[in-house]
């Protein structure tokens, strides 16, 4: 793994793992911004149950994580090959979640009343949202993983 390379693997793994540890803290302490708002960064019991998409998300995000540290540590040059396979669905589905928040696209999945994919649970700016976070992440990993490609030429 050269220098260029080692900095793509590292780019990779800090972006999924910064991801994982997002998905925890909103599914667990709920919105950080409403929390700094009170003063306080962990508050249990706040959390915003994750809609049958963000797990689908998460099953694609969560060992990106394992994949990158493994890969990163033994130095493999052939770790982005396990990433891309995981990372391009899950951009595709956090485009598509996305979509379904900000459009009236109908939604062919199992997403219930109660917590429905549509849902806005957070809405900075008018346009940042949880799936658009989660499509910001699979994006950055996927431009990385072809720049890490790239330099392997």
């Amino acid at each position: 793994m050269n220098t260029k390379q080692l900095r793509f693997a590292k780019i990779i793994f800090v972006q999924a793992l910064l991801a994982m540890l997002g998905s925890l803290y909103f599914s667990n302490f709920g919105d950080p911004v409403e929390n700094l708002k009170l003063g306080v960064f962990l508050i249990p019991g706040y959390g915003f149950d994750p809609c049958q998409l963000c797990w689908w998300a998460r099953i694609m995000m969560y060992p990106i994580v394992l994949i990158s540290l493994v890969g990163l540590i033994k130095k493999d040059k052939n770790f982005v090959n396990y990433v891309i396979p995981l990372a391009i669905p899950g951009f595709f589905l956090e485009s598509y979640h996305y979509l379904l928040q900000k459009t009236t696209i109908s939604n062919p999945f199992g997403c219930t009343g109660a917590n429905p994919c549509s849902a806005l649970s957070v809405n900075y700016f008018g346009f940042i949202t949880i799936p658009f976070l989660c499509w910001v992440a699979f994006t950055v990993i996927l431009i990385a993983a072809y720049f890490y490609k790239k330099s392997s030429k």
